[in-house]
């Protein structure tokens, strides 16, 4: 695979400081602050298993994140928790059709072209096209960013068949004491997830390297009604995986981690994989899981197939279908996942945020929904013509997002 040569490095950002400018926010880098700061009979999680945690001793600090970091060097993202793997047999492969076969090769050199790293095409459940740069296969762990916050909405689809948590219209303070009697408690769940609960921007240098994330994220502020403005955030999203890790722990069922891992990640049948921790030894949710492309191959098939995989209903299909429906201040925002049904030449995080993402012309399907991680880390599924697509890329801001599934859609219609 042969790239084009490298874009200026004002676009080069490292995939770390990519997910602090998605939060929209500024700040400073806060004191180490102390061990987590949990509200009135919070529960506390179970510890996950303390083999499988590395760099507790040497967490990431800025120093660890040039301009020019790669996102295959996911050894500078420290602490990280090892999910264990249950990989089953390789998915089936397929030849594609002459006029699939023209339309791959295309997308194959617009990745490339764009500091592509990696490229899976699978149509009507098997791998029709795989492609990477000297040194990457499908097992090689990237720092997808921004994915992660759909694989937690996956796992609220999970948790509310599985009663851990009650309804995404309850009010957060339900499961945040600290918020119980805070005009932030009445913010429902739903809200949250689409990024419309009116909170504003928090210190990004906390949120991501804050020693305890979930802390920080509770002194986020109220600075607008629910359901009136559209702000993609960090902070949120973590605030998310906070109030699911205090259900499960409630129940005595883990941790999001270990809760991700039994009833996600195996199920799926993927392979090892880490995630980003903090020093409470929790996830931050909104980025972080660094898994090979071919794993997040196998989660868009499965979000293709109505929560399916093989046998196994492991997402219900109603969460599917709710993840996937537009919210209320967004119709390209479902739950924690970009949805296809409005055009924008220039798709915007929140109203403060200067970063646009290209979009040179609508979507050729409009079912199309897609996982979005900084600078060109995608996952698109459209259903209507049995089509996922998987594709890592170093951090790139002209990456246009119409393209590649444009010129596979069009090929099948």
């Amino acid at each position: 695979m042969v790239h084009a040569p490298p874009i200026l490095r004002k676009a080069a950002l490292a995939p770390l400081m990519a997910a602090v400018l998605l939060s929209g926010c500024a700040g400073t880098l806060a004191e180490a602050a102390p061990a987590s700061v949990r509200g009135e009979n919070a529960p506390v999680a179970a510890e996950p298993n303390e083999a499988r945690i590395s760099g507790l001793d040497d967490p990431t600090t800025p120093a660890d994140l040039p301009q020019t970091a790669s996102v295959l060097e996911v050894e500078r993202y420290r602490p990280s928790y090892r999910l264990e793997g249950c990989e089953r047999a390789l998915l089936p492969k397929a030849e594609p059709g002459a006029e699939l076969a023209s339309a791959i090769a295309a997308a194959q050199a617009y990745s490339d072209e764009q500091r592509g790293l990696g490229l899976i095409i699978m149509h009507k459940g098997a791998i029709v096209h795989e492609g990477f740069a000297a040194g990457v296969t499908r097992r090689t762990p990237s720092a997808s960013a921004s994915m992660m916050k759909s694989v937690i909405a996956l796992l609220y689809g999970i948790a509310l068949d599985d009663g851990v948590i009650g309804s995404i219209d309850d009010p957060v303070g339900q499961y945040l004491p600290e918020w119980r009697d805070d005009p932030r408690g009445a913010i429902t769940l739903r809200q949250l997830m689409t990024m419309s609960a009116g909170l504003g921007q928090s210190d990004f240098m906390e949120i991501l390297l804050s020693p305890d994330i979930g802390k920080a994220a509770l002194a986020i502020e109220k600075v607008a009604e629910p359901d009136t403005v559209f702000s993609y955030n960090n902070a949120i999203t973590k605030l998310l995986t906070l109030v699911l890790d205090r259900q499960l722990a409630a129940q005595g069922k883990g941790t999001a981690l270990t809760y991700l891992e039994d009833q996600l990640w195996c199920p799926l049948g993927n392979g090892d994989a880490r995630v980003w921790i903090d020093m409470q030894r929790a996830a931050r949710g909104y980025a972080g899981l660094h898994a090979g492309l071919i794993d997040y191959a196998r989660i868009g098939e499965m979000i293709r197939n109505d929560g399916m995989v093989g046998e196994a209903q492991v997402v219900p299909p109603s969460w599917i279908a709710q993840m996937a429906t537009p919210s209320a201040v967004n119709p390209q925002y479902g739950l924690q996942i970009w949805l296809g049904r409005e055009y924008t030449p220039q798709r915007a995080y929140s109203a403060s945020n200067p970063i646009k993402v290209p979009h040179s012309e609508p979507f050729a399907a409009q079912d199309i929904i897609y996982f979005d991680g900084f600078g060109g880390q995608r996952v698109y599924i459209v259903p209507s013509k049995e089509l996922v697509i998987a594709r890592i890329g170093e951090v790139n801001l002209q990456y246009d997002d119409a393209i590649i599934p444009n010129l596979l859609i069009r090929a099948l219609d």
